[in-house]
């Protein structure tokens, strides 16, 4: 190489090679002195290997004479060791600054992802999801859908899912709903530095159907409805049919399932809202219409599928005991005397009404392993029991403390 009397240094103005991202960074450098011939080209060079010339491509042209320059390096892989080297040229050839080196961040931007169609829209919930293409350059840590009644909702709403990590197609079930309201919905991701959405969708959710009923006080001065959910009115004896209402698999919500025509499916469901109106069958155990099972559907006012009117809620298993327990007769005649009037509904198992006019099967809201208990009358007995949560059982609301 042609010895250049001039001086070439590489730098910036932090005496290192600043990365601002994974596919950049920033250097420069300082001529001293040309030489006694104009420096006609200055710019840096830069390539994975030491000692980068300008027989390379990857390098920058700033200008010409002495002087500080900056650059700015480009096209640079993510988490990749780069050398650089500031240069100058005059009539006598090129000379080199000192060489630097640095290595680029791990480049991430926002997840990509798109989301999914509304579907299985009812009065209180519906279905969506999302599908994430692209991490954005780090692990997804979480996704789901958020929803709110203002356009572009965000993940700092309590109105979301959580559904799981990485990338992929991924179901959302919405719950919590108004009536006749209209909601816009956003799936989400998170990496490590960014939150990506997909497209916004909106819908309007249906009118809820009316229920109307009165209160009865219990014993302990507890306040009840006084008629079974679906039920016309109260009932005028254990076997008046008008009083026996609908027929509730444990921890659903009231989608239609409960009615006693409603049709079968042996698809069990997934999500806590199953979208449709099928009343679920399996003989499999746990004789459950949600897989994985969930104990917490029908807990308390606040319960994600509670069906019970504003400010009820289903009753505990001991609620139900301490309601038993005043009763003159333990069985279906002090059911029925008593304050709240309990009718001889049946059930429905195996998609078949069985026991109507002969036995009452009540739910609560109390779980026994992979059961819950319900309040179970006929002639001879009024009695705390636990059966499978397939089964459909009256339901009758508490009113919240």
């Amino acid at each position: 190489m042609v010895e250049l009397s001039f001086q070439v240094k590489s730098n910036w103005s932090f005496e290192t090679i600043v990365p601002f991202s994974s596919v950049g960074a920033s250097s420069g450098g300082q001529i001293t002195s040309d030489g006694g011939s104009a420096i006609t080209a200055n710019g840096v060079v830069w390539d994975t290997s030491t000692n980068p010339t300008i027989a390379l491509s990857t390098k920058t042209t700033e200008g010409t004479g002495t002087g500080s320059f900056k650059s700015s390096i480009t096209g640079l892989k993510a988490t990749t060791k780069y050398y650089v080297r500031a240069y100058a040229t005059n009539a006598a050839g090129t000379g080199y600054g000192n060489e630097l080196s640095f290595t680029t961040d791990a480049y991430v931007v926002p997840p990509t992802l798109t989301t999914n169609t509304i579907t299985d829209i009812l009065f209180n919930g519906a279905n969506s999801g999302g599908n994430i293409s692209a991490d954005g350059g780090a692990a997804v840590t979480a996704r789901g859908v958020v929803w709110d009644t203002s356009t572009n909702p965000r993940t700092d709403l309590s109105t979301k899912t959580s559904d799981g990590t990485g990338t992929g197609s991924f179901k959302s079930s919405i719950t919590g709903l108004k009536a006749n309201t209209k909601y816009y919905v956003r799936a989400y991701a998170i990496n490590s530095n960014w939150i990506g959405y997909g497209n916004e969708i909106s819908f309007t959710t249906p009118a809820a159907a009316s229920f109307t009923f009165n209160t009865v006080v219990g014993a302990n001065k507890r306040i009840w409805m006084d008629r079974n959910l679906g039920a016309s009115r109260v009932a005028t004896s254990s076997t008046d049919a008008e009083s026996y209402g609908d027929l509730y698999q444990w921890g659903r919500g009231a989608d239609g399932h409960q009615l006693r025509k409603s049709a079968t499916t042996t698809i069990l469901s997934t999500t806590d809202a199953p979208g449709n109106a099928n009343f679920i069958l399996t003989s499999t155990s746990p004789a459950d219409w949600r897989s994985p099972k969930n104990d917490n559907l029908w807990q308390g006012v606040n319960g994600t599928n509670n069906p019970c009117p504003i400010g009820f809620r289903l009753p505990t298993s001991s609620e139900w005991d301490t309601e038993r327990q005043s009763w003159t007769a333990k069985n279906d005649v002090g059911a029925f005397t008593s304050e709240l009037k309990l009718p001889l509904a049946g059930t429905r198992s195996g998609g078949s009404l069985l026991d109507v006019g002969t036995y009452g099967n009540y739910w609560s809201s109390t779980v026994n392993g992979q059961y819950s208990y319900q309040l179970l009358l006929n002639s001879s007995n009024a009695i705390m029991n636990y059966n499978n949560r397939i089964n459909g059982f009256s339901v009758r609301c508490i009113k919240d403390y």
